[in-house]
C-alpha cells in the first residue's frame, strides 16, 4: 500500500518543539535601580539624598560636604547605603561649637559590615582575618569563657589576628551601656536590649574595635550602632529635658532663662537617697526672775456674778413689816 511521500511506516513519533525564540528579554541588574550609585558619579544625585532620608530622617539638611564625605566612605568601604549596609546619623551638637554645627553626623553601619570591610582589606593584602576565643570579665576581674551570669558582665575583650599581628580590645560596660532617664522610677534605667542581650551587645563594641585596629585605613571614623547607643541615649534625655523645660516655660513654673537641669538630676545625685529635713526647735522659754510669780501662780482676773432674776425682784419690792 502506497503511504504518502514524507511518512513511514509503523508508529508515528511527536514532532520536536520548535525551538526557542533567539529574541530575550534583557536581565535587570541593580545597577539599573533609580537609586543605585553608577560608576560616574561623584556624589550623591537629589533622587538618592530623598531615598537616604527615609533612612536617615533629616539627611537631607547635612551640609554639601558631609554627604561628600558620606559618599566616600561609601565607594571606599563597597557597602551599599540604599540596603541599610551603612548610613549617616544625625545627634544635636552639645559642645563649645555649637551655634555654627549644631549637628554632628557620624557615619555608622552593622557587625556585618565591619566584618565585611575588614575582610575585603585582608585579602587586598594576601591576609585573612580570624578571632581568638572571647575572654567576658566579672565585676572582680575573674575571666570567663562563656558568660552565664544573670547581670550583664563588667567588660568583654575580643583579639582579632590579621596575618601574625594581634589586636585585643576590651570594652567596658560602664563606657558603652547606655542609660535612660525613666520619669516614673525617678532614675537612669539601661536600655532595653541591654537589659535583655548585655554580654552580646558589649562583645559587639569589643569587636568592633578590634576590627578598627586591625584595618584603620578602612574602619576609622566608621562605627557600629552598638558603640553609639550610648551616645543616642544622650540626645533622647536632651530632647526630654528641653520639652520639659519648654512645658514649665507654658505653664509660668519658670523663666526662659532658668535651665531644665532641676528637672532631671544627674546620674551622682539621682542614686542619692534623700536626707531627712532637719526638726525645727522650739525655742526654750525664758527662765522667770526670782520673786516673780509664774503663769500657774498669777491670780485669776474677778468676774462679777450675774444676780438671779428672783432675786433682784424680791430686793425691789417692799417688806411687809416696814
Amino acid at each position: 500500500m502506497n503511504q504518502p511521500p514524507g511518512q513511514d511506516g509503523g508508529d508515528s513519533q511527536p514532532t520536536a518543539p520548535p525551538p526557542p525564540s533567539t529574541e530575550t528579554l534583557p536581565e535587570r541588574t541593580v545597577n539599573q535601580s533609580a537609586v543605585a550609585l553608577r560608576a560616574d558619579q561623584v556624589e550623591f544625585d537629589a533622587r538618592q539624598v530623598g531615598a537616604l532620608a527615609l533612612i536617615s530622617p533629616g539627611l537631607q539638611q547635612a551640609p554639601r560636604a558631609q554627604l561628600a564625605v558620606f559618599f566616600h566612605y561609601c565607594v571606599r568601604s563597597g557597602l551599599d547605603p540604599f540596603a541599610r549596609q551603612i548610613y549617616m546619623i544625625g545627634r544635636k551638637n552639645k559642645g563649645e561649637d555649637r551655634e555654627d554645627n549644631p549637628v554632628n553626623w557620624t557615619i555608622q553601619t552593622g557587625i556585618d559590615g565591619f566584618r565585611t570591610i575588614a575582610h575585603r582589606a585582608a585579602e587586598r593584602t594576601g591576609e585573612r582575618i580570624s578571632y581568638e576565643d572571647t575572654v567576658y570579665y566579672d565585676a572582680d576581674g575573674g575571666a570567663h569563657d562563656v558568660w552565664l551570669a544573670p547581670v550583664p558582665p563588667a567588660a568583654v575583650k575580643v583579639t582579632v589576628l590579621r596575618g601574625a599581628s594581634r589586636f585585643p580590645f576590651i570594652a567596658r560596660w560602664s563606657e558603652f551601656a547606655p542609660e535612660y532617664w525613666d520619669a516614673k522610677q525617678s532614675k537612669y534605667v539601661v536600655a532595653k536590649m541591654w537589659r535583655q542581650m548585655g554580654s552580646h551587645m558589649l562583645r559587639k563594641c569589643a569587636e568592633a574595635g578590634s576590627l578598627r585596629m586591625a584595618a584603620p585605613q578602612d574602619l576609622s571614623g566608621v562605627y557600629v550602632d552598638e558603640e553609639m547607643a550610648q551616645a543616642d541615649a544622650e540626645v533622647v534625655a536632651g530632647a526630654s529635658e528641653e520639652a520639659t523645660r519648654r512645658l514649665r516655660e507654658a505653664a509660668g513654673l519658670e523663666t526662659g532663662e532658668a535651665r531644665s537641669d532641676a528637672v532631671q538630676p544627674s546620674k551622682d545625685t539621682a542614686t542619692e537617697e534623700k536626707q531627712p529635713r532637719p526638726r525645727k526647735r522650739t525655742p526654750a522659754r525664758p527662765k522667770n526672775e526670782p520673786g516673780e510669780p509664774t503663769a500657774g501662780d498669777k491670780p485669776a482676773p474677778h468676774r462679777p456674778r450675774a444676780t438671779g432674776k428672783k432675786t433682784a425682784t424680791a430686793a425691789r419690792k417692799p417688806s411687809a413689816t416696814s
